[in-house]
């Protein structure tokens, strides 16, 4: 039998590729490096936010540890996550492959009254901190500030991404507005 180059088919010797009909819609073959590989999601996202208010936003009470953002989160937008309430608000991956995942947190914030604070922002996964994530900005009262920040982290499949806090001394800060978006392909 000659040698064919699978480029050079034409119908009815065309094929789809092998395991596309259990395959799910937004999947893609990725291959594994040792002949082999799986259908999977191309891209997981997700986003979360608060409703926007500057006459009655979210209160978040600050003390100079780390404590976690634990708003009642809007999600939108979603592919492979959900939002969790317990033990505080997060974003948990369901997917079942291994996620290197963009993370991105923004807030408009204030402080809710006196002296301007130095606040510190950093994601947390599974309750840990993520080393070198942390941020500052100061919060002043009586005016808003926009505030961003990013990070890089590999999620598996129960992982729970949360946004903590930290100021220089005890405050309540304001968050008008705040969104974390996750957005991620197969590793």
């Amino acid at each position: 039998m000659a040698n064919v180059n699978h480029s050079t088919l034409t119908d009815p010797y065309l094929h789809e590729p092998k395991g596309v009909a259990s395959a799910a819609s937004g999947e893609v073959y990725i291959a594994n490096g040792s002949a082999t590989g799986a259908w999977t999601q191309l891209q997981r996202h997700v986003g979360g936010h608060i409703a926007f208010s500057t006459l009655s936003p979210y209160a978040h009470s600050a003390t100079t540890s780390d404590t976690p953002l634990d708003p009642s989160f809007s999600i939108v937008n979603n592919n492979g996550f959900s939002g969790v309430a317990t033990p505080n608000a997060g974003l948990r991956y369901d997917g079942a492959e291994t996620l290197h995942a963009s993370l991105t947190f923004t807030a408009s914030i204030q402080q809710a009254s006196g002296t301007d604070r130095q606040v510190e922002m950093l994601f947390y996964l599974n309750g840990t901190a993520l080393e070198g994530s942390r941020v500052i900005t100061t919060a002043s009262s009586g005016s808003w500030s926009q505030f961003t920040s990013a990070f890089n982290a590999t999620l598996a499949t129960n992982d729970v991404i949360e946004v903590h806090v930290k100021c220089d001394a005890i405050a309540t800060i304001n968050f008008a507005s705040a969104y974390l978006r996750i957005v991620g392909a197969s590793a």
